[in-house]
Protein backbone atom coordinates (compact mmCIF):
# COMPACT_ATOMS: atom_id res chain seq x y z
CA UNK A 1 0.00 0.00 0.00
CA UNK A 2 1.44 3.39 -0.96
CA UNK A 3 2.05 6.01 1.73
CA UNK A 4 -0.40 8.33 -0.03
CA UNK A 5 -3.19 5.74 -0.05
CA UNK A 6 -2.53 4.81 3.57
CA UNK A 7 -2.69 8.48 4.54
CA UNK A 8 -6.03 8.94 2.79
CA UNK A 9 -7.46 5.81 4.42
CA UNK A 10 -6.48 7.30 7.76
CA UNK A 11 -8.34 10.48 6.83
CA UNK A 12 -11.40 8.38 5.97
CA UNK A 13 -11.24 6.87 9.44
CA UNK A 14 -11.03 10.36 10.96
CA UNK A 15 -13.93 11.50 8.77
CA UNK A 16 -16.03 8.57 10.02
CA UNK A 17 -15.29 9.61 13.60
CA UNK A 18 -16.33 13.21 12.90
CA UNK A 19 -19.43 12.11 11.00
CA UNK A 20 -20.50 9.93 13.91
CA UNK A 21 -19.87 12.62 16.51
CA UNK A 22 -21.64 15.41 14.64
CA UNK A 23 -24.73 13.27 14.03
CA UNK A 24 -24.99 12.33 17.67
CA UNK A 25 -27.45 14.09 19.95
CA UNK A 26 -24.78 15.90 21.95
CA UNK A 27 -22.11 17.63 19.82
CA UNK A 28 -20.74 20.62 21.71
CA UNK A 29 -19.69 23.98 20.33
CA UNK A 30 -16.11 22.88 20.94
CA UNK A 31 -16.73 19.76 18.84
CA UNK A 32 -18.07 21.82 15.95
CA UNK A 33 -15.15 24.25 16.15
CA UNK A 34 -12.62 21.41 16.28
CA UNK A 35 -14.30 19.80 13.26
CA UNK A 36 -13.94 23.00 11.23
CA UNK A 37 -10.29 23.22 12.24
CA UNK A 38 -9.73 19.63 11.13
CA UNK A 39 -11.40 20.30 7.76
CA UNK A 40 -9.06 23.24 7.17
CA UNK A 41 -5.90 21.33 8.01
CA UNK A 42 -5.70 19.62 4.61
CA UNK A 43 -7.83 19.53 1.42
CA UNK A 44 -8.05 15.72 1.69
CA UNK A 45 -9.83 16.10 5.04
CA UNK A 46 -12.72 17.93 3.39
CA UNK A 47 -12.69 15.49 0.47
CA UNK A 48 -12.82 12.44 2.75
CA UNK A 49 -15.60 13.92 4.86
CA UNK A 50 -17.68 14.90 1.79
CA UNK A 51 -17.31 11.46 0.16
CA UNK A 52 -18.23 9.60 3.32
CA UNK A 53 -21.26 11.72 4.18
CA UNK A 54 -22.47 11.60 0.56
CA UNK A 55 -22.31 7.81 0.46
CA UNK A 56 -23.95 7.47 3.85
CA UNK A 57 -26.69 9.77 2.65
CA UNK A 58 -27.24 7.69 -0.47
CA UNK A 59 -27.71 4.59 1.66
CA UNK A 60 -29.98 6.41 4.13
CA UNK A 61 -33.31 4.79 4.93
CA UNK A 62 -36.15 5.91 7.22
CA UNK A 63 -36.56 2.35 8.47
CA UNK A 64 -34.26 2.46 11.49
CA UNK A 65 -35.49 -0.93 12.63
CA UNK A 66 -33.45 -2.78 10.02
CA UNK A 67 -30.82 -5.07 11.45
CA UNK A 68 -27.99 -3.56 9.42
CA UNK A 69 -24.28 -4.02 9.97
CA UNK A 70 -21.17 -1.98 9.34
CA UNK A 71 -18.14 -4.18 9.78
CA UNK A 72 -15.36 -1.68 10.30
CA UNK A 73 -11.78 -2.68 10.81
CA UNK A 74 -10.33 0.65 11.89
CA UNK A 75 -6.75 1.50 11.13
CA UNK A 76 -5.74 1.92 14.76
CA UNK A 77 -6.53 0.01 17.93
CA UNK A 78 -7.12 2.89 20.29
CA UNK A 79 -10.42 2.91 22.19
CA UNK A 80 -12.65 6.00 22.02
CA UNK A 81 -11.30 8.82 24.11
CA UNK A 82 -14.63 9.39 25.77
CA UNK A 83 -17.75 7.43 26.48
CA UNK A 84 -19.80 9.74 24.26
CA UNK A 85 -18.04 8.42 21.16
CA UNK A 86 -19.82 5.09 21.45
CA UNK A 87 -23.15 6.89 21.77
CA UNK A 88 -22.27 8.98 18.75
CA UNK A 89 -21.59 5.91 16.63
CA UNK A 90 -24.91 4.40 17.71
CA UNK A 91 -26.72 7.64 16.87
CA UNK A 92 -25.36 7.83 13.33
CA UNK A 93 -26.16 4.15 12.87
CA UNK A 94 -29.81 4.85 13.66
CA UNK A 95 -29.72 7.99 11.52
CA UNK A 96 -28.48 6.13 8.45
CA UNK A 97 -30.37 2.88 8.95
CA UNK A 98 -27.19 0.87 9.60
CA UNK A 99 -25.95 -0.84 12.75
CA UNK A 100 -22.35 0.12 13.47
CA UNK A 101 -19.87 -2.44 14.70
CA UNK A 102 -16.20 -1.64 15.27
CA UNK A 103 -13.86 -4.57 14.79
CA UNK A 104 -10.34 -3.69 15.90
CA UNK A 105 -8.46 -6.27 13.82
CA UNK A 106 -8.85 -8.88 16.55
CA UNK A 107 -6.37 -7.15 18.82
CA UNK A 108 -8.03 -8.77 21.85
CA UNK A 109 -6.15 -11.94 20.95
CA UNK A 110 -2.60 -10.61 20.83
CA UNK A 111 -1.77 -12.18 24.21
CA UNK A 112 -2.15 -15.66 22.68
CA UNK A 113 0.92 -17.65 21.68
CA UNK A 114 -0.01 -17.36 18.01
CA UNK A 115 -2.69 -15.19 16.39
CA UNK A 116 -3.85 -13.69 13.12
CA UNK A 117 -5.74 -10.47 12.47
CA UNK A 118 -8.34 -9.64 9.85
CA UNK A 119 -7.04 -10.40 6.38
CA UNK A 120 -4.21 -12.60 7.62
CA UNK A 121 -3.32 -16.28 7.60
CA UNK A 122 -0.24 -17.85 9.15
CA UNK A 123 1.52 -21.22 9.04
CA UNK A 124 3.70 -22.33 11.95
CA UNK A 125 5.71 -25.46 12.69
CA UNK A 126 5.53 -26.75 16.25
CA UNK A 127 8.42 -28.28 18.18
CA UNK A 128 7.16 -31.80 17.39
CA UNK A 129 7.13 -31.11 13.65
CA UNK A 130 3.36 -30.68 13.36
CA UNK A 131 2.30 -27.88 11.00
CA UNK A 132 -0.62 -25.59 11.88
CA UNK A 133 -2.21 -23.07 9.51
CA UNK A 134 -4.26 -20.32 11.15
CA UNK A 135 -7.19 -18.80 9.28
CA UNK A 136 -7.97 -15.09 9.69
CA UNK A 137 -8.87 -13.82 13.18
CA UNK A 138 -7.60 -16.91 14.97
CA UNK A 139 -5.92 -17.20 18.38
CA UNK A 140 -4.26 -20.30 19.83
CA UNK A 141 -2.10 -21.26 22.80
CA UNK A 142 0.26 -24.24 22.62
CA UNK A 143 0.98 -26.38 25.68
CA UNK A 144 3.25 -29.42 25.44
CA UNK A 145 3.94 -31.74 28.39
CA UNK A 146 4.85 -35.38 28.89
CA UNK A 147 1.24 -36.56 28.58
CA UNK A 148 -0.23 -34.52 25.72
CA UNK A 149 0.25 -31.95 23.00
CA UNK A 150 -2.51 -29.41 23.63
CA UNK A 151 -3.64 -26.66 21.26
CA UNK A 152 -6.12 -24.28 22.89
CA UNK A 153 -8.22 -22.72 20.13
CA UNK A 154 -9.76 -19.57 21.59
CA UNK A 155 -11.24 -18.26 18.36
CA UNK A 156 -11.12 -18.88 14.63
CA UNK A 157 -10.04 -21.88 12.59
CA UNK A 158 -6.92 -24.01 12.22
CA UNK A 159 -5.82 -26.78 9.90
CA UNK A 160 -3.31 -29.24 11.35
CA UNK A 161 -0.91 -31.68 9.70
CA UNK A 162 0.06 -33.61 12.81
CA UNK A 163 3.00 -35.89 13.47
CA UNK A 164 1.62 -39.20 14.72
CA UNK A 165 2.56 -40.50 18.16
CA UNK A 166 -0.07 -42.68 19.89
CA UNK A 167 1.67 -42.29 23.24
CA UNK A 168 1.72 -38.49 22.93
CA UNK A 169 -1.74 -37.44 21.62
CA UNK A 170 -2.35 -34.11 19.92
CA UNK A 171 -5.55 -32.44 21.14
CA UNK A 172 -7.26 -29.25 20.00
CA UNK A 173 -9.45 -27.88 22.77
CA UNK A 174 -12.17 -25.25 22.33
CA UNK A 175 -14.57 -23.82 24.90
CA UNK A 176 -16.77 -26.93 25.22
CA UNK A 177 -15.12 -29.54 23.01
CA UNK A 178 -11.90 -31.37 22.25
CA UNK A 179 -10.66 -32.88 18.98
CA UNK A 180 -8.02 -35.60 19.30
CA UNK A 181 -5.94 -36.56 16.28
CA UNK A 182 -6.06 -40.28 15.54
CA UNK A 183 -4.17 -39.64 12.33
CA UNK A 184 -2.50 -36.78 10.53
CA UNK A 185 -4.67 -34.07 8.96
CA UNK A 186 -7.82 -32.22 10.08
CA UNK A 187 -9.29 -28.80 10.77
CA UNK A 188 -11.07 -27.32 13.78
CA UNK A 189 -13.18 -24.19 13.82
CA UNK A 190 -14.40 -22.41 16.97
CA UNK A 191 -17.28 -19.95 16.76
CA UNK A 192 -18.63 -18.88 20.12
CA UNK A 193 -19.53 -22.05 21.99
CA UNK A 194 -19.73 -24.12 18.79
CA UNK A 195 -17.00 -26.34 17.34
CA UNK A 196 -16.69 -27.73 13.81
CA UNK A 197 -14.26 -30.46 12.67
CA UNK A 198 -13.39 -31.60 9.13
CA UNK A 199 -11.21 -34.71 8.68
CA UNK A 200 -8.91 -34.57 5.66
CA UNK A 201 -6.85 -37.67 6.45
CA UNK A 202 -7.19 -40.67 8.80
CA UNK A 203 -9.44 -40.17 11.86
CA UNK A 204 -10.31 -37.62 14.58
CA UNK A 205 -12.26 -38.05 17.81
CA UNK A 206 -14.53 -35.13 18.76
CA UNK A 207 -15.85 -34.93 22.34
CA UNK A 208 -18.48 -32.63 23.83
CA UNK A 209 -16.89 -32.08 27.23
CA UNK A 210 -19.91 -31.11 29.39
CA UNK A 211 -21.58 -34.44 28.57
CA UNK A 212 -18.40 -36.47 28.02
CA UNK A 213 -19.92 -37.64 24.74
CA UNK A 214 -17.63 -38.51 21.81
CA UNK A 215 -17.81 -39.51 18.14
CA UNK A 216 -15.08 -40.45 15.68
CA UNK A 217 -14.93 -39.25 12.09
CA UNK A 218 -12.79 -40.49 9.23
CA UNK A 219 -11.39 -38.93 6.08
CA UNK A 220 -14.03 -37.00 4.13
CA UNK A 221 -16.33 -36.59 7.12
CA UNK A 222 -17.27 -33.72 9.43
CA UNK A 223 -18.53 -33.46 13.00
CA UNK A 224 -19.74 -30.58 15.10
CA UNK A 225 -20.90 -29.34 18.45
CA UNK A 226 -23.58 -26.76 17.76
CA UNK A 227 -26.17 -25.39 20.14
CA UNK A 228 -24.93 -27.89 22.77
CA UNK A 229 -25.58 -30.88 20.52
CA UNK A 230 -22.94 -33.24 19.17
CA UNK A 231 -23.72 -34.37 15.63
CA UNK A 232 -21.94 -36.44 13.02
CA UNK A 233 -19.95 -37.80 11.56
CA UNK A 234 -21.47 -37.02 8.17
CA UNK A 235 -20.01 -36.89 4.64
CA UNK A 236 -18.52 -33.59 3.50
CA UNK A 237 -16.19 -32.21 0.83
CA UNK A 238 -12.97 -31.07 2.54
CA UNK A 239 -11.79 -29.20 -0.56
CA UNK A 240 -14.85 -26.93 -0.29
CA UNK A 241 -14.88 -26.60 3.50
CA UNK A 242 -11.15 -25.83 3.53
CA UNK A 243 -10.94 -23.66 0.41
CA UNK A 244 -9.63 -20.87 2.66
CA UNK A 245 -6.26 -22.66 2.65
CA UNK A 246 -6.02 -21.59 -1.02
CA UNK A 247 -7.44 -18.10 -0.38
CA UNK A 248 -10.84 -19.02 -1.75
CA UNK A 249 -14.38 -19.08 -0.40
CA UNK A 250 -16.86 -21.42 -2.08
CA UNK A 251 -20.50 -20.32 -2.04
CA UNK A 252 -23.17 -22.78 -3.13
CA UNK A 253 -26.57 -21.07 -3.17
CA UNK A 254 -26.06 -19.22 0.12
CA UNK A 255 -27.42 -15.91 1.38
CA UNK A 256 -25.50 -12.83 0.26
CA UNK A 257 -25.42 -11.73 3.90
CA UNK A 258 -23.74 -15.01 4.87
CA UNK A 259 -21.18 -14.55 2.09
CA UNK A 260 -20.35 -11.01 3.20
CA UNK A 261 -20.04 -12.14 6.81
CA UNK A 262 -17.58 -14.81 5.67
CA UNK A 263 -15.59 -12.43 3.48
CA UNK A 264 -15.26 -9.76 6.15
CA UNK A 265 -12.77 -11.72 8.25
CA UNK A 266 -10.39 -11.76 5.28
CA UNK A 267 -10.55 -8.05 4.52
CA UNK A 268 -8.89 -5.39 6.70
CA UNK A 269 -11.19 -2.64 5.47
CA UNK A 270 -14.82 -1.59 5.80
CA UNK A 271 -17.89 -3.40 4.45
CA UNK A 272 -21.19 -1.56 4.78
CA UNK A 273 -24.48 -3.32 4.06
CA UNK A 274 -27.95 -3.97 5.44
CA UNK A 275 -28.24 -7.59 6.52
CA UNK A 276 -32.01 -7.91 6.20
CA UNK A 277 -32.07 -6.20 2.81
CA UNK A 278 -29.56 -8.64 1.32
CA UNK A 279 -30.40 -11.84 3.18
CA UNK A 280 -32.86 -13.08 0.53
CA UNK A 281 -30.34 -12.73 -2.32
CA UNK A 282 -28.77 -16.14 -3.14
CA UNK A 283 -25.26 -16.37 -4.51
CA UNK A 284 -22.96 -19.09 -5.83
CA UNK A 285 -19.36 -18.98 -6.94
CA UNK A 286 -15.74 -19.17 -5.87
CA UNK A 287 -14.68 -15.88 -4.35
CA UNK A 288 -11.07 -14.83 -3.66
CA UNK A 289 -10.38 -13.96 -0.03
CA UNK A 290 -7.10 -12.24 -0.85
CA UNK A 291 -8.54 -9.80 -3.41
CA UNK A 292 -11.61 -8.04 -2.05
CA UNK A 293 -11.86 -5.72 -5.05
CA UNK A 294 -12.24 -8.72 -7.37
CA UNK A 295 -14.76 -10.33 -5.01
CA UNK A 296 -16.83 -7.12 -5.05
CA UNK A 297 -16.69 -6.96 -8.86
CA UNK A 298 -17.97 -10.55 -9.00
CA UNK A 299 -20.88 -9.61 -6.74
CA UNK A 300 -21.64 -6.46 -8.74
CA UNK A 301 -21.99 -8.56 -11.90
CA UNK A 302 -25.37 -9.57 -10.49
CA UNK A 303 -27.87 -7.09 -11.98
CA UNK A 304 -29.67 -6.75 -8.63
CA UNK A 305 -26.57 -5.84 -6.57
CA UNK A 306 -25.03 -2.39 -6.32
CA UNK A 307 -21.44 -1.82 -5.18
CA UNK A 308 -19.55 1.41 -4.55
CA UNK A 309 -16.18 1.99 -2.93
CA UNK A 310 -14.03 4.83 -1.64
CA UNK A 311 -10.25 4.46 -2.04
CA UNK A 312 -10.70 0.67 -2.20
CA UNK A 313 -11.16 0.76 1.56
CA UNK A 314 -14.84 1.55 2.16
CA UNK A 315 -17.20 -0.78 0.33
CA UNK A 316 -20.96 -0.20 0.17
CA UNK A 317 -23.17 -3.10 -0.95
CA UNK A 318 -26.92 -2.72 -1.51
CA UNK A 319 -29.77 -3.55 -3.87
CA UNK A 320 -30.16 -1.53 -7.04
Amino acid sequence: MSAQNASYQHKLKQAADWCALLHSDAPTDEDIQAHHQWLNLHPDNQRAYDELTALWGEFNTPDTGLNGRVLNNVLDNKPPKRHGAAKAFLSIALFSGFGLLLNHLGFSGITADHYTLKGQTQTITLQDGSVITLNAQTQIDVEFNDQTRLIRLHQGEVHIDATTNPSWPLVVQTKDASATALGTSFSVKARGQDTYVVVTESKVKLCYLPQNNCVTGKQGEAMEVEDRYLTGPYPTNPSIRLAWLNHRLVANDISLTVLLESLEAHYPGVLMYQSTELSHIRVSGVYPTDNIELAMKMLASDPTIKHQSVANHLHFISLK
